[in-house]
């Protein structure tokens, strides 16, 4: 009855915009005289309306090809028919945002406007990439454009979806209620017995007023065995060529593609070169994660895979490629087209032979999708620091659980044959007690007929996860015989977890709204909490997500498929814990997941993104979600959401250049950290890059506590800075005045470059060698040679906190940054934190810093923002400095450090030497190479790459 009611107010809502609270009143007003006993659930209702309501979506951007596009869409648009979308968005209203339904449908819409009117005839073929981030609603989005091909007229639409099983079958279940309208387990045909999702919203006919049929037709089906099938496809009975459109959904595997190329290939013409075109068939095929599989992977040649997808793309004489993905670095290093021949690459399958066309680099068009402002993402959960002086810090929601017993559990690289743990550690067993009470607290709050999902994640052996599996299993029994029996201490440490861990919790997530708002969220007193306890215990389970069919050998023989769409449809609602590794990791959505223990390690950034199945949206209980995992790994995460947050940054200020796809995959591919970000498999640059400081901001951020290497920087300072002669006397600009010691030199590159050779500090934090190769190479063609020299004062320092330099007169104030390290070999800051934003103006002219400020001003105006800027962006700096000059910043760091606790503690007795190299925009800058050696493979590519999956045996 509450669902019909908030639907019922959705309605009434829908057609004012920006609903305020009087108005969502209204509507609770007029539906509780439809609804009288809901009058208890008054303030239930206002609160989802509310946070209902209040969701936004930033907007898109778009690069275009630089050849320009036709656009189509908008003369054609009165001549289609749109049944399909119009039902989808009937069907949407009752489950997202109103703003988000309205930028979807612009989003769908320029998406189709890209990939060409399927009623042009001839030859064509477009190539698109749309990112967005990780369980942000891609699998909506795709669906959405689904419904738009299919009323406008594409045929053939084909889904790949992961590569296993599971993933594949739960996107054929959304594209069922999202599109078909029908249960494919069923028939793949549609029919009235059978309706799913859209189907109960068919568009009426005017004259009956009578739903009117969609048909489509389905070639896979939603069980977990209902990938393409030839005998299936056949004895259905579909003819490609029929006016209704067509659906698969395959997975990304070597023999499921060439089953579907060479059934396909029946319905094309053979050509007088013995290759097989299929003609007057509009295909869309959309690439679900494309960054997973779909890459090249070859030394040699072409991976199966990749083969298979250009093959079936080749075979169409019309076709569109739309890869969705979150970790798009991978799709950046695709050879962009004319740099690879396809010449020789031919496919044969059975006794056909097809083209394997061009790779799959995103030509015509990338699109960089911010998420609505629900979603709980990596800044939200890790939180994200400030890159520009216009931007706040992001705080981040307090959720993370520090684990520091697991090696008692699962030891660091341990292998398959280790000795299995024989009882689980106590942080697990509390993460078991966090998520009996989170779906207690959840029942509270009225969410009963909805999943709840807890995510253990440790290894990728089957035989670790059956083993830990059957521990949880066995503790968890345990609990429950308590709860049943009314004995034993657990409801006490419940109660006393629930005091200490949850009320709090819930308390900041309210009082923080700037971080995270959802009026649905309200406080929960422990009796409510206990009457519940029961109900939500007795129905958990424990499953093992590993894919093994075959339970012999298996301690833990619940090995079933997290099958919540076959729940729903049983009036079942799932509570599971969930044990597994790789199947876990990519595309497969946790339904209702509240709790993860998650220790997998990897040091790619876009698995480990990936791996990250906590984010999303978790209305009305983010507050009961807990991440418990290592220290370590909070680290790396908080690092790939910077490196995530610049590249999409990157996007959008290429967008305000009006830069193309290529000019981006050039920019991303030379950025200096892209080594970290995905595998080097995926490169196909025969281990050879390619590098480019050009527009970047190079600095420390991270100093391993070693005296001797704090002597040797200081050493090697106090040598640059004697050799210097006077600092200059007037500040180029009154943004810096109190920065008092600064050189400026001409041609004095070659002191730059014997500093940087002489300071030392780790690769991975700031790559010296590398840095004076690129400055080296782009002397040669007249750039960055004269540079400025700053070394950074702190005029607000006390006379403690005052140091010495060779050949200065006055003492030089240190600069103090918080150490943010929570180990005691490390001093760690807050990347970007290093260096102030101002800092960067240091050598501009006041005629430069006010031109980089009225050209960030118009940045501001074409993204939408109202405020003026104070200072100019970062990146405009770098435009405006001279592609001649470069800037070092020298910051003397205080040795008495500053802690997170407010404290100090002495870390050396001399001033520990942070730098920022900051380097103009130089847009025909000499690239260097350089080669990815084995030891860079051995340091950051794991065997346990989803890549590699299929090559360990007895992994998942």
């Amino acid at each position: 009855m509450i669902e019909q009611a908030k639907n019922i107010c959705i309605e009434l809502l829908r057609k004012i915009r920006n609903p305020s609270s009087q108005n969502i009143n209204s509507s609770i007003d007029n539906v509780l005289k439809i609804f009288p006993d809901l009058v208890s659930e008054r303030e239930t209702l206002f609160n989802y309306l509310a946070a209902t309501f209040s969701v936004f979506s930033e907007v898109y951007r778009i690069l275009d090809t630089d050849e320009g596009y036709t656009p189509w869409l908008k003369d054609a648009k009165a001549s289609i028919q749109w049944n399909f979308w119009n039902r989808y968005i009937s069907y949407l209203q009752k489950k997202i945002a109103p703003d988000t339904i309205n930028k979807l449908d612009n989003l769908t819409d320029d998406i189709l406007d890209r990939i060409a009117n399927p009623s042009t005839p001839g030859t064509w073929d477009k190539r698109g990439m749309v990112v967005g981030q990780v369980q942000s609603g891609k699998t909506s989005n795709y669906t959405g454009l689904i419904n738009k091909a299919g009323d406008a007229g594409y045929k053939l639409i084909i889904v790949m979806a992961g590569m296993h099983d599971s993933l594949r079958s739960q996107t054929q279940i959304r594209i069922d209620e999202g599109f078909l309208g029908f249960n494919s387990q069923r028939s793949l045909q549609y029919s009235n017995t059978n309706k799913i999702g859209v189907g109960f919203y068919n568009p009426l006919d005017g004259k009956t007023n009578q739903p009117i049929d969609l048909p489509a037709n389905a070639l896979t089906s939603s069980h977990l065995s209902g990938d393409f099938n030839r005998r299936v496809a056949q004895s259905a009975g579909i003819h490609l060529k029929s006016s209704d459109p067509i659906v698969a959904v395959v997975k990304k595997n070597g023999s499921i593609l060439k089953n579907s190329i060479s059934w396909l290939a029946v319905w094309g013409d053979k050509q007088s070169d013995g290759k097989i075109i299929i003609r007057n068939i509009p295909f869309l095929l959309i690439d679900d994660e494309a960054d997973n599989a779909s890459i090249n992977v070859s030394k040699e040649k072409v991976s199966a895979i990749n083969g298979c997808i250009r093959a079936l793309l080749s075979l169409f004489e019309q076709s569109s490629y739309v890869g969705y993905t979150a970790t798009p670095f991978a799709n950046i290093f695709i050879p962009i087209l004319g740099q690879e021949s396809v010449k020789g690459l031919d496919l044969t399958i059975k006794d056909y032979e097809f083209v394997v066309g061009q790779d799959l680099f995103p030509k015509d068009f990338v699109i960089n999708i911010p998420a609505p402002s629900n979603y709980i993402g990596p800044a939200k959960i890790f939180g994200l620091p400030a890159l520009t002086s216009s931007d706040a810090n992001e705080e981040s929601l307090p959720v993370i659980r520090l684990v520091e017993d697991y090696e008692a559990l699962v030891p660091d690289e341990h292998k398959k044959n280790d000795p299995l743990p024989e009882e689980l550690p106590n942080s697990l067993k509390f993460a078991i007690k966090c998520f009996i009470l989170s779906a207690a607290a959840r029942r509270v709050r009225k969410q009963i007929d909805v999943h709840n999902s807890m995510l253990i994640h440790i290894s990728r052996f089957i035989v670790w996860q059956d083993r830990i599996a059957s521990l949880v299993d066995a503790e968890l029994k345990f609990y429950q015989k308590q709860i049943e029996l009314k004995s034993g201490n657990l409801l006490k440490e419940l109660q006393a977890i629930w005091k200490k861990e949850f009320e709090p919790t819930t308390t900041n997530v309210i009082r923080d709204s700037h971080i995270y708002s959802d009026p649905e969220i309200t406080p929960i007193a422990w009796n409510e909490v206990k009457a519940e306890i029961y109900s939500a215990i007795s129905k958990m389970e424990v499953r093992a997500v590993h894919g093994e069919k075959n339970i012999a050998g298996l301690s833990h023989h619940n090995i079933s498929p997290l099958d919540y769409f076959f729940s729903e449809q049983q009036g079942k609602f799932l509570s599971v814990i969930a044990v597994g590794g790789n199947k876990l990791s990519r595309g497969l959505t946790l339904e209702g997941l509240t709790v993860s223990y998650y220790l997998r390690a990897s040091k790619m950034y876009d698995t480990l993104m990936q791996m990250g199945r906590w984010f999303g949206y978790r209305p009305g209980y983010v507050d009961l979600c807990r991440i418990f995992t290592s220290n370590e790994l909070t680290k790396w995460y908080k690092h790939i959401t910077i490196a995530s947050e610049e590249m999409r940054r990157d996007f959008d200020y290429m967008f305000l250049l009006k830069k193309t796809p290529k000019e981006f995959g050039l920019k991303v591919r030379t950025h200096p950290g892209v080594l970290k970000i995905t595998a080097t498999n995926k490169f196909r640059y025969k281990k050879i890059m390619y590098l480019s400081y050009s527009g970047q901001l190079e600095q420390t951020y991270q100093f391993k506590l070693d005296n001797g290497r704090f002597r040797k920087n200081f050493d090697a300072t106090n040598e640059l800075i004697g050799s210097l002669g006077k600092p200059i006397e007037k500040p180029f600009n009154d943004y810096n005045k109190k920065q008092i010691f600064v050189w400026r030199g001409e041609n004095n590159f070659n002191v730059i470059a014997a500093f940087l050779q002489k300071y030392k500090i780790g690769e991975e934090v700031l790559d010296t060698n590398k840095i004076v190769d690129y400055i080296t190479a782009q002397t040669k063609e007249g750039y960055l040679v004269n540079w400025t020299v700053a070394l950074i004062n702190n005029s607000t320092a006390k006379p403690e906190d005052e140091f010495s330099f060779s050949g200065l007169t006055e003492k030089v104030g240190l600069t103090d940054r918080t150490n943010i390290s929570n180990d005691s070999m490390n001093y760690e800051v807050t990347k970007y934190n290093i260096t102030d934003h101002r800092h960067e103006l240091i050598d501009l002219s006041e005629d430069e810093v006010l031109a980089a400020i009225a050209q960030t001003e118009a940045d501001y105006k074409e993204a939408g923002k109202k405020e003026i800027p104070e200072l100019p962006s970062r990146k405009r700096i770098k435009w405006r400095r001279d592609s001649k000059k470069g800037l070092l910043l020298i910051y003397p760091l205080n040795g008495n450090c500053l802690h997170a606790t407010g404290e100090r503690k002495k870390l050396s007795n001399m001033p520990i030497i942070g730098i920022a190299i900051s380097f103009p925009e130089i847009e025909n800058d000499e690239k260097i190479e350089y080669a990815v050696n084995e030891q860079f493979r051995k340091e950051y590519e794991y065997p346990d790459e989803l890549d590699q999956q299929d090559e360990n045996e007895g992994t998942d």
